[in-house]
This record gives C-alpha cells, sequence and structure tokens, in this order.
C-alpha cells in the first residue's frame, strides 16, 4: 500500500514510514554513554546536573555525546537521575539500542518510580509511556505506555488547534440544534455528549492496566490523575457539559 493523490499527507503512509525510520537511525556510542547495570540511582538523585564543559558543535552530529550535552544543557541543575532516565529515552527511540539501555530504564522505574513519578515534568511523562509503550517488558506495559502516549498526544492536538483560535482549554461551546451540526469525520457516529460513555470506558480501561503492572504503575497514576483533576482537557470539558446540560 503506497500513496494515492488523495492523502492529506504528502507521500502517504509509505512517506510517513520513511520519516520515522530517518528519526529512529541510531546514536554513534551510545554503549559509550552509558554507566554500569549496577549504577546506584539514589546517588544519581542526589547530584546535580552540572552545565555541560564542551559544545555541542564539538561533538559528532549523530552522536550519543552530541544527544547528551544537548540533554544536559536542558536539565541543568536538576538531579542526574533525570538526565540519565531522559538519556535512556533517547537511546531507545532509536534502532538497535545497546543491550544495557532497557534493563537500566525498567530498574529505574521498578525502584525510583514513585518518586519520578512525582518530579518528571509532562513532557517527560508522555516520553516515559511511549518508551514503555515500544519497550515494554509484558504486553500490560506496552498497552498501558501506548494508551497513554496516545490519549496524550490526542489532547494536545486537539487541545492546541483549540488554543490557536483562541479559545481557553476550560470555556465550552455554545451548542447549536442537532440539524445544523456537522458530520463527524469518517463519517462516525457522533458522541452522545449528554449521556455518552465512551470516555468513562477509555480511562477505566487504562486505569486497570495501570494496576495490574507495578513497574509502569506510578508512571500511568500519575498521568490519569492528571486527567482527572486538571480542568482544560476534553475530559473536563465533557463532564461539564454533562453537568451544565443535567440540570
Amino acid at each position: 500500500m503506497g500513496a494515492s493523490g488523495d492523502d492529506i499527507y504528502d507521500g502517504g503512509y509509505r512517506k510517513l514510514s520513511r520519516f520515522l525510520e530517518m528519526r529512529q537511525l541510531p546514536f554513534e556510542g551510545a554503549a559509550d554513554i552509558l554507566p554500569p547495570q549496577d549504577v546506584d540511582f539514589s546517588a544519581l538523585r542526589a547530584q546535580a546536573v552540572p552545565a555541560p564543559t564542551k559544545s555541542m558543535e564539538d561533538a559528532p552530529r549523530y552522536s550519543a555525546e552530541r544527544k547528551w550535552l544537548e540533554l544536559q544543557a536542558e536539565l541543568q541543575g536538576k538531579d542526574s537521575l533525570m538526565l540519565l532516565h531522559a538519556m535512556l529515552i533517547a537511546i531507545s527511540r532509536r534502532t538497535d539500542p545497546p543491550p544495557a539501555a532497557m534493563p537500566l530504564f525498567f530498574r529505574m522505574w521498578r525502584e525510583q518510580g514513585m518518586q519520578m513519578a512525582r518530579e518528571l515534568p509532562i513532557r517527560w511523562l508522555i516520553s516515559a509511556a511511549t518508551t514503555f509503550a515500544d519497550c515494554g517488558e509484558t504486553a500490560d506495559q506496552r498497552a498501558c505506555g501506548m494508551g497513554l502516549s496516545t490519549m496524550f498526544d490526542l489532547i494536545k492536538l486537539h487541545d492546541s488547534e483549540r488554543r490557536s483560535i483562541g479559545i481557553d482549554g476550560d470555556a465550552l461551546h455554545k451548542t447549536v440544534r442537532s440539524k445544523l451540526r456537522p458530520s463527524l469525520a469518517f463519517d462516525m457516529w457522533p458522541y452522545a455528549m449528554g449521556k455518552g460513555d465512551l470516555d468513562k470506558v477509555l480511562l477505566a480501561r487504562l486505569w486497570r492496566l495501570a494496576e495490574d503492572d507495578a513497574t509502569i504503575r506510578p508512571l500511568a497514576v500519575r498521568m490519569l490523575r492528571m486527567v482527572m483533576s486538571d480542568k482544560r482537557s476534553i475530559f473536563a470539558r465533557v463532564q461539564r457539559f454533562k453537568s451544565e446540560n443535567s440540570r
């Protein structure tokens, strides 16, 4: 299956696949940047990330060293465990990661998951979920990671479009009569805004997956509680719509 003239992405899935392949080219020297398998994570937590002592331009463009320097500049002052975590994620997104990379990632989440889930910013929470989706040790980890990653990516796409036209995340649109409502993509049957349960089922299924795997649980619980509490996402707006229209 290739491309057709009607594709909304030029070149269709063939070109998208090639785009992904280029992003997944392995780093040079990735194994050399990793610590020993028995590295003390608690000690890394106690160490602040120092400022880079070398310019990124002085490191080979596609090397792990250059990526490390880039992340070091971004995370300067944070604890060194965050830096290692970010580097493991970057390595996992490339083909043929060193054999030592993913065992370190999973041990980190088993041993330090509660603290990391509390302290990591949303960008790295989503990236961690994507890493579980791609490389999880179990089917539950991969399913939960994929569900979390996809859900948050789609929230970002949806709510960024709202933001681009100046609509606040917690603002509801004025409703119109059903005869004036446009069709959905793919001619899907619309969600029943007043009484539908698609959102509840989605969140409940992810919560159940989170409960079934101790390694991903801290990450998943943190992300799902964010969905449960932030008033600016599509999930909060749906609940507010139901509440206001049930009066």
